[in-house]
């Protein structure tokens, strides 16, 4: 682990999501719609985590960002691409569900989900504290609770929360650190 590195990725993947939401005049272009990605247009699988609703949604989602990717990207910037990825299929695969029942979905928030347990699991790993599995139980309930309400929590948006996408987001973390588990080499 390089502590000095500087974060690139989690910078770059930042100055990109705020690039979109400045830039862009018709974010709904964006957007993860099951309905257009069948009529082809594929790019929103990646980009409908990018777009946000509005630039509250864009901040938290941000902060969620620059925290868990420089905790990951301390110990491995292909750990941090690895885990985002797989937030983002997970969270894509969901959405492509009839269960989902979506119209449009967009933010980062379901594949953050994704870097918080790969993020809860390195500090985990290197100190053995309580407080990571304390915050890692209560993370957990936080999206136990947003699903069963189908309230959020923390943040108030201009977009209806999608809790399901928070748990997906954690089941592609948890598929990275099983993978981890089953490779020879470290990341």
């Amino acid at each position: 682990m390089n502590t000095r590195t500087f974060p690139v990725v989690t910078t770059s993947l930042l100055l990109l999501i705020a690039a979109i939401h400045a830039v862009a005049p018709d974010k709904t272009l964006f957007y993860f719609g099951a309905g257009e990605i069948a009529q082809g247009q594929t790019w929103r699988l990646f980009t409908g985590h990018l777009a946000h609703a509005d630039w509250s949604h864009l901040l938290w989602n941000a902060l969620g960002l620059a925290i868990l990717g420089w905790l990951i990207e301390r110990h491995s910037r292909r750990l941090l691409l690895a885990a985002l990825a797989a937030g983002i299929i997970a969270v894509s695969g969901l959405l492509l569900l009839p269960f989902s029942n979506l119209d449009y979905y967009c933010g980062l928030s379901g594949a953050l989900n994704s870097l918080l347990v790969v993020a809860l699991w390195l500090e985990w790993r290197d100190s053995r504290a309580w407080w990571v599995a304390a915050i890692a139980m209560a993370c957990f309930l936080k999206v136990l609770v947003e699903i069963s309400s189908g309230q959020s929590i923390i943040t108030q948006i201009s977009w209806p929360p999608f809790a399901w996408s928070h748990l997906a987001g954690m089941a592609g973390g948890m598929a990275i650190l099983i993978a981890q588990k089953y490779r020879t080499q470290t990341w």
